[in-house]
């Protein structure tokens, strides 16, 4: 697994071969993340689609944004962008909505 920490609080990591999902590792002052999924296939997606909802709303309970960046929507309880700058777009929106909400 891949990974690369971007505006010191956002964690981008990629999948493939024989890499699970469940190998990230959370540190305390990532809060947001983002699964660059862009090369996996919609059949290896719905096979850990539970466990990306599970992810999802660990993160937000602890006031981050989880976004996929995909292809295929797959799952409409997921965040699921286009690209790697959307998703980044995405996490900018939620953290203004979450300061606006303080």
């Amino acid at each position: 697994m891949e990974d690369n920490i971007i505006n010191g609080h956002t964690l981008v990591f990629t999948l493939g071969g024989n890499n699970l999902f469940e190998n990230i590792t959370v540190k305390d002052k990532i809060v947001n993340f983002i699964a660059d999924f862009s090369s996996v296939e919609v059949t290896t997606l719905n096979s850990i689609k539970n466990s990306l909802i599970k992810f999802s709303v660990s993160i937000s309970k602890k006031k981050g944004t989880f976004v996929i960046v995909s292809k295929y929507s797959f799952e409409d309880k997921l965040n699921i962008v286009p690209s790697l700058q959307e998703a980044q777009d995405l996490i900018e929106i939620e953290e203004i909505e979450r300061q606006l909400n303080v």
